[in-house]
């Protein structure tokens, strides 16, 4: 029995399952405050918030602190990584259900209550995705992210594409049955520009998932993701670890694959967010562009992806495949932005934001 069996034997027996909400922190003290306090704002009550801060250096110690003994603190000593981090929450964990959310990210006062109400009327989800409100550091509404995810067994759609509709990591829930059959989470590290960087936790869950069971999705918005300088993929330019991403979870899908006995796999190069970065890595036209809008028009048609979401990254793959450097900015300022100072006098300025990368 591992410890992740072990501290869902204690939970059991309640009238009101047990939610576990984890969170991991690195140097998000701006932000951690208000992420703890939507959980402690929750209508549903039988929770514990486990946070988990990896040795951040910029005072989110003292407002981890500050909230006692509501939230259950593990302080790493020394900066260990995403899934070191996940994982130790995990253990510490004792809930039917678990949560995830980002620190810098917060949720709706009904999210536990809504989940808990979806995972009792479907037995058969093991992962719940919701959708989110996009919000700036200051709170104000930038827009709502994808709205249509995924239910049911999505397996043959994600050996197909390598991904099926669902939510990002502040969205996703998860039965405790099912974490204990695929953790500990590995960890995968590639050094770009003399930094370590780890693959997204969530990353792992969402793919594996699938292998043990259906998935299932709540639409209403249940959570609000946080887009600021930070956190916002498209100002770091790191082409290496997003391609080291999408080679990752490529492996992730076909160990399943191949443990569960399927005789299909995954084959990466259809993936078209994978040749876009490529691209924009290179630099170079290295995919015909005719070929990137025939590869997503069938993508988004297998996964039901809906017309905005699927236009969206029509737009985006072949803008980087035909033109690596607008690309680029396409991948900085969104796409609104890009098309606004194409075509107009308006300077570069932030605009919309991409569906999940795995929508």
């Amino acid at each position: 029995m591992n410890q992740l069996e072990a501290n869902s034997g204690a939970a059991s027996g309640l009238q009101l399952p047990l939610v576990s909400v984890v969170m991991c922190n690195y140097n998000f003290g701006r932000f951690i405050g208000q992420a703890i306090k939507s959980v402690l704002g929750q209508t549903y009550s039988n929770f514990e918030l486990i946070v988990v801060d990896d040795a951040s250096t910029d005072g989110s110690a003292e407002v981890i602190r500050s909230f006692g003994e509501r939230v259950q603190a593990i302080f790493l000593e020394r900066n260990s990584g995403q899934a070191e981090a996940y994982n130790t929450a995990l253990r510490h964990s004792r809930g039917e259900i678990v949560c995830l959310l980002d620190s810098d990210d917060y949720y709706h006062p009904r999210k536990l209550e809504r989940v808990v109400q979806a995972f009792a009327e479907h037995p058969d989800w093991m992962q719940i995705s919701h959708p989110w409100i996009s919000v700036d550091a200051d709170n104000g509404v930038i827009g709502k992210g994808v709205r249509t995810f995924a239910a049911g067994d999505v397996r043959k759609m994600l050996l197909n594409w390598g991904r099926y509709p669902c939510a990002i990591t502040s969205g996703l829930a998860y039965r405790r049955a099912m974490l204990e059959k695929i953790t500990p989470i590995p960890s995968r590290e590639v050094i770009v520009a003399g930094r370590p960087y780890n693959n997204g936790s969530d990353c792992y869950l969402v793919a594996v998932a699938p292998f043990y069971g259906q998935v299932g999705c709540i639409e209403e918005p249940l959570m609000y993701y946080r887009i600021h300088g930070n956190n916002r993929r498209s100002r770091s330019g790191n082409f290496a670890y997003a391609l080291m991403s999408y080679k990752t979870v490529a492996e992730f899908i076909n160990t399943m694959a191949a443990k569960h006995g399927f005789a299909e796999r995954f084959d990466l190069e259809r993936d078209g967010d994978y040749q876009a970065m490529l691209a924009l890595q290179d630099g170079a036209k290295r995919y015909p562009a005719w070929k990137m809008i025939a590869l997503t028009l069938r993508e988004g048609i297998a996964c039901r992806s809906r017309p905005r979401d699927l236009l969206w990254r029509l737009l985006y793959r072949t803008i980087c495949v035909a033109s690596p450097e607008d690309g680029k900015t396409v991948l900085r300022i969104g796409l609104r932005g890009f098309f606004r100072a194409k075509f107009t006098s308006t300077p570069f300025s932030v605009g919309d934001t991409p569906p999940s990368s795995r929508s």
